[in-house]
């Protein structure tokens, strides 16, 4: 680790589009960024939904590309920064269409992923590759792009103190957060667990606040599961108010999804339910042992190999694989967080 920053550092570039818990990653590892480059201009280019948890970063210029509007939206922002010259890239996003996007801006020293760990050709696009990650999680892999700066640990386990937007519903108190879908329905866990896991809570006289997005089937899953003491904020906030939610919250379930990482964020603890991925590479960072997983079981069954010999981002394929999750181990693990 370099003893003092660099000064020569003025201008650094962040690209990271998507999605929500990856650019919570990337927050963490910037945070820790302006700590140590406190008269550094920071710059980072993302899409327009995650552009409302970036902006949460004090003293970080937002520029958004949108990636419905392709090439013609990549020559548009060429325009918009074709005064500004970067010292610093920190390329953060496995993705041609990113690579392609960090064409469009100057910059002096273009840093991405070890090449072992490059993906989609991004080793071509960058002229200085990082060490490989001193760990497994995806936020390692974040967090080595800017070890030649000489960042080496991120803003976690300290929660960043972030500005967040309160609901204009009132809260209780004491409240546990469950997030019942993840972006994709095959990640969710069973109807029935999630019942098991609000009489449970209700049984120890605690409210449950549902959250997640708009679309109707985060809705409906919602609304069956609505029961006495439970609060439906599913569709009802906008990132900063999910971001309070969490914050206040005394723990968040939740299956592999962006809440988790956002939680993570501010410091509130984590029940983690993971089936398709690793949660070893993709858990809540500060949580990982109170996971609940059945990956290492499935993806040893899928593969006949052990999980320590398969390839860094390996996936379960098994849409049932959640369904592998029992009750007694989740609600025994609740136990002991609450």
């Amino acid at each position: 680790m370099q003893n003092q920053p660099d000064k020569s550092i003025q201008r650094i570039l962040v690209v990271r589009l998507s999605a929500i818990g990856d650019v919570c990653h990337a927050m963490a590892v910037v945070a820790r960024l302006q700590e140590r480059y406190p008269h550094a201009e920071i710059t980072w280019i993302t899409s327009p939904l995650e552009a409302n948890l970036v902006r949460l970063l004090p003293k970080v210029n937002v520029v958004i590309y949108d990636k419905k509007s392709g090439l013609k939206g990549m020559l548009a922002l060429r325009q918009s920064l074709k005064a500004n010259y970067y010292d610093i890239l920190l390329h953060m996003q496995w993705s041609l269409r990113a690579s392609l996007l960090t064409r469009m801006v100057r910059v002096r020293r273009r840093i991405g992923f070890s090449k072992a760990f490059s993906r989609e050709k991004q080793h071509w696009f960058v002229n200085e590759w990082a060490d490989e990650p001193k760990g497994a999680h995806v936020l390692d892999s974040l967090l080595s792009i800017a070890a030649p700066l000489g960042i080496e640990t991120p803003l976690i386990p300290c929660p960043l103190d972030l500005p967040t937007s309160p609901t204009e519903s009132p809260l209780p108190d004491e409240y546990v957060v469950l997030n019942p879908s993840a972006s994709k329905a095959e990640r969710n866990w069973t109807f029935e667990g999630y019942q098991s896991v609000i009489r449970y809570l209700r049984e120890k006289k605690l409210a449950v606040v549902l959250t997640g997005g708009p679309s109707a089937k985060e809705k409906a899953l919602a609304g069956r599961l609505m029961a006495e003491g439970v609060i439906n904020l599913t569709g009802q906030t906008n990132l900063p108010e999910m971001m309070s939610v969490l914050r206040d919250a005394k723990l968040v379930i939740s299956p592999d999804t962006g809440p988790a990482h956002m939680a993570t964020l501010v410091g509130t603890p984590v029940l983690g339910l993971y089936a398709h991925s690793n949660p070893r590479r993709t858990g809540p960072y500060r949580d990982l042992e109170r996971v609940v997983s059945v990956y290492e079981t499935l993806a040893e069954k899928e593969y006949g190999k052990a999980v320590s010999e398969l390839p860094w981002a390996t996936r379960v394929h098994d849409p049932k694989a959640m369904q592998y999750i029992q009750e007694d181990v989740v609600l025994e693990q609740l136990s002991q967080l609450i």
